[in-house]
């Protein structure tokens, strides 16, 4: 990765919001061209795929995509081959009890803090604490 590409960290909802046909995802489209295009990069948690994949699931048992469909956007999706970047669970925790966050959501605001990197997410809690 280049020292002067700007990185982003992204959680699984602006991921979700990318690979789901029925979001709106104008932004998430850009980011992802761009990521695409080399200009700038991603970064996750070891949790992002799980959180995607399970967010797929849940659009399929909710029959807003078919199984075909989702298999299809999980490939697509592991393809991007975001960066995956652990943590220090004991700040997360901290993070997560002063800001009533879930722990998930914890690990994300953790790594955009401590990789000084802005934080795409289409999560309203997370997009006040950003």
């Amino acid at each position: 990765m280049a020292a002067n590409i700007k990185k982003y960290i992204v959680d699984a909802s602006f991921v979700l919001s990318f690979l789901l046909p029925d979001e709106n995802h104008q932004e998430a489209d850009l980011f992802f061209n761009q990521y695409k295009a080399g200009i700038i990069n991603f970064l996750s948690t070891p949790l992002l795929p799980f959180e995607v994949v399970n967010g797929l699931k849940l659009a399929v048992i909710r029959k807003r995509i078919s199984s075909k469909y989702a298999k299809e956007r999980m490939k697509e999706f592991f393809n991007y081959q975001i960066r995956l970047v652990g943590t220090d669970f004991f700040e997360v925790f901290d993070l997560a009890q002063k800001n009533n966050l879930t722990v998930y959501d914890a690990c994300y605001l953790y790594l955009s803090r401590i990789k000084k990197a802005q934080l795409l997410t289409s999560d309203e809690a997370l997009q006040k604490l950003i």
